[in-house]
């Protein structure tokens, strides 16, 4: 039985002059063995899954969690909401399990000659496409909330371990080939799928390695993390074309095993308790260590304000809040103050323009409130006392500009 232990894991990360802070914090799961995937339809409804069919839920947002039985003791990779209450959830030897009601009762779906191991389960939730991905380059879909599944290829010496799914239309899966490259398959139209093998590049040098964890947001844009096989560490590398085979990426002290990506706000997990954060669309990361937790983290899954992290000997983190931010000044001419505010946000504008469009963006990217301008203006006033308390961002944009700040609201 996993120890209740409780301890914050501070993040800061800088964006322009602003700083902010995020406390992670270990969640109760009374379990010891690993976890290997979490997902969340809301802030509040869960599941985590791991070795010798783990499964946990939560339904108060990590409070409390309960342990489901399965009657299986295969090694659960993957899960993933297909609805608001039908869960899939896959693993070794071929095994897909699902369930209706968080984890009380489940179905085991069979998918004929279907024996190796499923490593990930990805869904588009509105229109009930989904991609289970794994050994042998197996590329499984369904175009009916997991009703039918159908074997697009597999019987290759290869294996893809993530997928994600933008849109119904795009689905992207991640892996590596039989001779140590990062391998990607794709399909724009959900009816064609394409592959090809892609190098990290770092300095202008092509790297071998693995992809272990992708996060895309539309078939032009997402996020690729692995691990290097020489010189080591891990590499985060940005969508760099689907003709190309050479991927510009950034460097990490600890090999990466996921990633996940809302709006400019984004996190990618690790070995040895690794962990970092970026608020400027995964160019700037601020990376520290988890201190008491040395677990490899496995996958990382951004809802609403928060954020959910599971990883070996039954490790759950959640993104409790964000505090200590201090006043913008100096991001491209835009600044905004009081920060923290309560009723009023004043944005001011060194450089007026034509017109601007201003929104507000909660740390799930949602558009929380619009509020354009029509002329020549130095400072705009922006209500925010209809705001819960929390974290945002100000997106300004019109006349070749895009700028984001940051700010709370008490």
């Amino acid at each position: 039985m996993k120890t209740a232990v409780l301890f914050t894991v501070s993040v800061f990360f800088a964006f322009g002059s602003l700083l902010a802070q995020h406390t992670w914090q270990m969640q109760e799961t009374n379990v010891a063995g690993d976890l290997q995937a979490v997902s969340f339809i809301n802030e509040n409804t869960g599941i985590a899954v791991g070795n010798a069919g783990i499964v946990i839920t939560t339904e108060n947002g990590g409070t409390t969690w309960a342990t489901r039985e399965t009657g299986i003791f295969n090694d659960l990779n993957g899960v993933d909401f297909a609805a608001d209450t039908k869960i899939f959830a896959v693993g070794s030897g071929g095994k897909v399990l699902m369930t209706e009601d968080l984890g009380q009762s489940w179905e085991t779906v069979v998918i004929p000659n279907v024996e190796y191991d499923l490593l990930d389960v990805a869904f588009d939730k509105g229109s009930g496409r989904g991609v289970i991905t794994g050994q042998t380059n197996a590329v499984i879909v369904t175009s009916d909330f997991g009703e039918t599944w159908t074997v697009v290829q597999d019987g290759y010496m290869s294996t893809f371990y993530a997928a994600s799914m933008p849109n119904q239309n795009v689905s992207v899966v991640m892996g590596w080939n039989s001779i140590f490259q990062p391998l990607l398959g794709y399909t724009l139209d959900w009816q064609t799928w394409d592959y090809q093998s892609f190098y990290p590049t770092w300095g202008g040098v092509f790297y071998e390695g693995r992809a272990s964890g992708c996060k895309f947001l539309s078939e032009n844009e997402g996020y690729v993390v692995g691990i290097y096989f020489v010189p080591g560490g891990g590499f985060l590398a940005p969508f760099g074309g689907w003709a190309n085979n050479g991927w510009e990426a950034q460097s990490f002290p600890q090999p990466l095993t996921d990633i996940d990506v809302t709006g400019p706000f984004g996190v990618v997990v690790g070995s040895n308790g690794y962990l970092a954060e970026s608020s400027d669309n995964c160019q700037g990361w601020e990376m520290i260590s988890t201190g008491a937790v040395n677990a490899q983290l496995n996958d990382v899954h951004l809802v609403g304000n928060t954020g959910y992290i599971a990883g070996e000997t039954g490790t759950i983190l959640k993104m409790i809040s964000t505090v200590s931010v201090p006043e913008n000044s100096g991001n491209g001419g835009f600044s905004c103050y009081p920060n923290p505010a309560r009723y009023f946000l004043n944005l001011q504008i060194k450089n007026p323009a034509n017109a601007l469009n201003i929104e507000i963006l909660d740390v799930s990217g949602t558009v929380m409130a619009k509020h354009p301008t029509t002329g020549n203006v130095n400072e705009v006033t922006i209500p925010v006392n209809d705001l819960p308390s929390g974290f945002y961002f100000l997106r300004i944009g019109g006349n070749g500009i895009i700028q984001t700040l940051k700010f709370s609201k008490d």
